[in-house]
């Protein structure tokens, strides 16, 4: 029997001797070319063991190998986050919780006027900022920010609305109080004694800058100083007050609104800050904020809710300054030069007594005394001392009220509304520029 020899050509061998082309076959006619059960068959299904084995293999690389790439991954600088606590956060800023405690008590006041203009009479809107002082409805702001006002609107913090009324007004210290009629009690701010300000301690103003788009903002700095100054909406009967000095960034819009210390008490009603510009001697001021203190804002808001006005305590004699101007740190000598009679300084004070001090304190000059006279009440009796001639005399003098003509006087209305915009005097009349 000759034997046959079986001889396994290589593939490329194999495709010749069968008349295809090299490359051409595909796997349907490899499969086809040999029948069912064949070597052909076997090879099929070895190779598909080994695919799968291949795959078991890879899932076990693979199982091992996440491991060690998420490790190493973790390896590289990346970002987290974790959750802060509110005390972590109070911790972090005093500012957070000066805000949480009083931004309830801050309110948006808006001034709806009219005005005349080329297109006859139109209607405007103004922004300025409230402090609630009585839960009752009872609001402080400044006097510039709701004079003129044919309505005024106050918006509280939660977004609701109420039509306000004007309890009374006070040009010269530039401080009004507004009430609404809220169906329950309203969350009242609580004020610190302003006595106890000092520069260098921590300052945040709350308020609404540039109206509704920015309401409700907070901004942060110190007392810069506790500065008199003339101030009153009137520059013909501006009277002296010490202002708390701030750099507390503060805007058109903030004027009325709370200037808070560390513990979340009003120290002051925010009411303007130095923006001065045009001609030669322009000024780029930046920081320099005021707020009326908040003993003054007391005894002001307290006869306005009394009387509708502030009663305020007469001297009764009119003076002459040499030299004329000066700052309020200044010296100056002040001459009585007219005794009003009937008068609390009639038959006391006489025409050229030179005012020497008063309650003992010296009297530095007109800011001064007009200060003095500011911090007293009708019916108070003081001790003036004044130099006559050659000598040194001291009169005890009960101060009268001020009078109703002179009282309107200071009550007339010199800044002018218009432009849309927030009613603050800006820039502000400032002593000597």
């Amino acid at each position: 029997m000759r034997l046959q020899r079986r001889v396994h050509l290589p593939r490329e061998r194999r495709a010749r001797r069968g008349g295809m082309p090299l490359g051409t076959e595909t796997v349907a006619d490899i499969q086809g070319s040999r029948p069912a059960g064949t070597r052909g068959s076997r090879s099929r299904w070895r190779t598909v063991g080994l695919i799968a084995a291949g795959m078991v293999a890879g899932a076990i690389v693979a199982s091992t190998a996440l491991p060690a790439y998420r490790a190493l991954a973790q390896s590289y600088p990346q970002i987290s986050t974790v959750p802060v606590t509110a005390s972590q956060e109070q911790v972090g800023s005093p500012a957070v919780a000066v805000y949480q405690k009083l931004q309830p008590s801050i309110v948006l006041v808006t001034n709806q006027s009219t005005v005349q203009s080329y297109y006859g009479t139109q209607s405007q809107l103004a922004w300025g900022s409230g402090v609630i002082f009585d839960p009752s409805g009872y609001i402080v702001t400044n006097d510039h920010v709701v004079r003129g006002a044919t309505k005024i609107t106050v918006t509280l913090s939660d977004g609701s609305t109420y039509t306000a009324h004007l309890v009374g007004g006070d040009a010269s210290t530039d401080l009004a109080v507004i009430k609404i009629n809220a169906p329950k009690p309203l969350p009242a701010a609580t004020f610190a004694n302003s006595a106890d300000v000092v520069p260098g301690e921590l300052a945040i103003a709350i308020g609404n800058p540039l109206g509704p788009q920015f309401s409700q903002s907070v901004t942060q700095g110190i007392v810069s100083a506790m500065r008199p100054m003339l101030y009153g909406l009137d520059p013909n009967a501006q009277r002296v007050t010490e202002m708390i000095q701030t750099d507390a960034p503060i805007n058109p819009g903030n004027s009325g609104g709370a200037l808070a210390n560390a513990q979340g008490e009003v120290i002051g009603i925010v009411s303007m800050k130095v923006a001065q510009s045009g001609g030669s001697q322009s000024i780029a001021a930046a920081g320099l904020g005021f707020a009326i203190p908040s003993n003054t804002v007391r005894g002001v808001v307290n006869q306005l809710v009394r009387y509708g006005q502030v009663k305020r305590a007469w001297l009764g004699i009119g003076v002459t300054q040499n030299p004329q101007d000066v700052l309020p740190t200044q010296a100056q000598t002040l001459t009585v030069s007219q005794v009003y009679s009937p008068g609390p300084s009639a038959g006391k004070l006489q025409d050229g007594d030179v005012i020497v001090a008063w309650q003992g304190q010296k009297v530095l000059n007109y800011y001064q005394l007009v200060n003095d006279i500011n911090n007293t009440t009708p019916g108070q009796t003081v001790r003036l001392t004044v130099r006559r001639g050659n000598a040194t005399v001291t009169e005890s003098i009960q101060l009268g009220t001020e009078p109703a003509a002179e009282a309107a006087q200071n009550q007339a209305q010199t800044v002018p509304q218009g432009g849309g915009s927030s009613p603050w005097p800006f820039p502000f009349p400032f002593p000597n520029g």
